[in-house]
């Protein structure tokens, strides 16, 4: 009896074991994002490191010295030229300005009261009575100019002390950017020391100076001689990159090149302007310059580019990851040159950089661009075409 149960009781747990028996399933391949290298003509940039500048930056000092008794400006806000700024003491000066004009009037009342001395004095003389000689008339003709001296003395004095008058209200003297205010109101301000009170940028443009090397100024040069000036659509196309990495949305001019070159750097000074209509650059910023190569071979047509991003090293070189016919990855050797802007077709989207690929890569061929960490040499993937979009998963079980 017991016999039986135990065999029975085997074949129940070996009946069950086969049923649970697991089978290997294949992983799907890892699905990862290609795309063909693109083709276009490009302008190879140089990059020099700069600082931006306001295209006009102005201190705003004192001129006369008293208490600072007004502010008429937000800080950090536009003003325009002509705007009234600060209000310096002005009782003094307005002291000062009567005290001229009475001063003034004086010499003018004592200049007419020569005048009329005079007169009287040549119409004496006239009669041949004796009564009055040449030299009194001598002598009150240089009253006279005496007096005349006096009132232009007099005249500067006034007009001094309407300038010092005038210097006590401070107006935006160029539209601009104002800082904050450097003096609290009641503070006393010195003219004769220049006590600065704030500054003014004007960013509605921006300058940023770089310095170009020698060997690229004698290319410069050469060319500037040949065509008898300056090619200004190649100097047009200067761009800026801030110091996230971010490219600036407008692109600047070269306005000025140093007509010599520094010995002791060997570098010419190079200016650059750029517009600033949305206020989204300030003066101090780091930035690199990106300079076309106003020098020979700046312009690649039909060249062969990927997104810098899809291009890796390792002891042999660079190489992307290439797809063939079947699905499968496989590395491909790469000599590349250097990196451009990627035409931006979305407003929003971050700025990228393509990689220009001298050999090594033709437009049929398909790179791996994103999920480039899933791709591994002789193994199947699961590509889908950079902004396609990707099928529609299928539910277990079908």
């Amino acid at each position: 009896m017991k016999t039986s149960l135990f065999i029975a009781l085997s074949l129940v747990a070996f009946s069950s074991c086969k049923k649970n028996k697991n089978t290997f399933v294949q992983p799907p391949a890892p699905s990862v994002t290609v795309a063909h290298p693109d083709v276009r003509e490009v302008t190879t940039y140089k990059e020099a490191p700069g600082t931006v500048e306001g295209l006009s930056e102005v201190d705003i000092r004192a001129r006369v010295r008293g208490f600072l008794e007004e502010i008429h400006f937000k800080e950090g806000e536009w003003v325009e030229k002509g705007d009234k700024l600060f209000l310096i003491e002005q009782a003094p000066y307005e002291a000062q300005l009567a005290a001229a004009q009475a001063n003034l009037d004086n010499a003018e009342a004592a200049h007419k009261l020569a005048v009329t001395s005079l007169q009287r004095l040549k119409r004496a003389n006239s009669r041949s009575s004796g009564a009055v000689s040449e030299l009194d008339v001598d002598v009150g003709q240089a009253e006279v100019d005496q007096a005349a001296a006096v009132v232009s003395q007099m005249t500067a004095l006034y007009n001094d002390a309407k300038i010092e008058l005038s210097y006590t209200i401070i107006f935006a003297p160029t539209a601009g950017r104002m800082s904050r205010s450097l003096v609290d109101i009641g503070n006393l301000v010195d003219g004769s020391e220049g006590t600065l009170l704030g500054h003014i940028t004007d960013d509605s443009k921006v300058r940023v100076y770089f310095e170009a090397p020698e060997r690229g100024m004698i290319h410069f040069l050469e060319k500037r001689a040949a065509d008898g000036g300056v090619e200004t659509d190649k100097l047009s196309k200067v761009n800026l990159t801030l110091a996230d990495g971010t490219l600036h949305d407008h692109p600047g001019v070269i306005d000025f090149v140093d007509s010599r070159v520094d010995p002791g750097t060997r570098t010419a000074t190079i200016r650059s302007v750029f517009p600033n209509p949305d206020g989204k650059l300030a003066s101090g910023l780091y930035a690199l310059v990106g300079y076309p190569e106003i020098f020979p071979n700046s312009e690649h047509p039909n060249s062969v580019l990927v997104p810098a991003v899809s291009i890796l090293r390792d002891l042999a070189g660079d190489y992307v990851w290439a797809i063939d016919e079947k699905n499968v990855v496989f590395r491909r050797g790469v000599v590349t040159g250097t990196t451009v802007p990627r035409p931006n077709k979305d407003d929003n989207a971050a700025p990228a950089r393509d990689m220009i690929v001298l050999k090594g890569l033709t437009k049929e061929d398909r790179v791996v661009v994103a999920g480039l960490q899933r791709a591994r040499e002789g193994a199947p993937v699961n590509p889908q075409m950079e902004g396609e979009q990707a099928p529609p998963s299928k539910p277990p079980g079908n």
